[in-house]
């Protein structure tokens, strides 16, 4: 082999090399956005969900037919959930569970913050509506765990990072302080309500 055909060796094999690179960025940079724009969705169900106790709480009347729109709407927002629950899970394992635990933690309040929701009245005038009601939830430790869990993962070795993220999330699990409620919103809130059934 000549000089010659060793140099046209080398180009060819420096120019199929940088192509298989500026392949496999472009694809990375896809799959990237992809993946951004389902965890913000995923995040943004988790979010719907929490709303809901709001929704319920202005709620205009209390007829079967604005019953059947919210109980619609509450299936809408379980079944995104459900959804996203699965595509993450498939896509990753790790991230699947942080938010299968966030979504948890979420709904173990959720629940009571409905039932409280649908024990008011209606929202009759526009003065009611400001400050009416405030549902807190004591999910901000798991929504970071989900966070780190859905960052790690959209870094170029989001894969090979999978078992320290699992690990990190332990930790962060471990040492989830206990959260109650402030005494002030406690009795804020029983205020609110004592008003509404007076």
């Amino acid at each position: 082999m000549d000089r010659g055909s060793h140099i046209t060796l080398m180009v060819g094999v420096i120019t199929a090399s940088v192509a298989l690179l500026g392949y496999w960025v472009n694809q990375y940079i896809q799959r990237r956005e992809m993946k951004a724009q389902l965890y913000a969705d995923a995040l943004q169900a988790i979010h719907d969900y929490e709303e809901m106790p709001y929704v319920i709480r202005h709620r205009p009347g209390s007829d079967e037919e604005v019953r059947a729109t919210l109980a619609q709407r509450l299936s809408e927002v379980f079944a995104r959930l459900k959804y996203h629950q699965n595509r993450l899970t498939m896509d990753s394992s790790v991230v699947g569970e942080a938010y299968a635990r966030l979504f948890a933690r979420t709904r173990h309040q959720g629940g009571n913050h409905r039932e409280e929701a649908w024990r008011t009245t209606p929202v009759s005038d526009d003065g009611a509506m400001p400050g009416a009601a405030y549902y807190p939830y004591d999910n901000h430790q798991e929504f970071e765990a989900c966070l780190l869990a859905m960052r790690r993962e959209l870094s170029p070795w989001g894969p090979a990072l999978r078992p320290t993220t699992r690990r990190r999330l332990r930790r962060l699990y471990l040492g989830r302080p206990v959260r109650r409620e402030p005494e002030w919103m406690r009795v804020r809130r029983q205020q609110l309500l004592s008003a509404e059934q007076d």
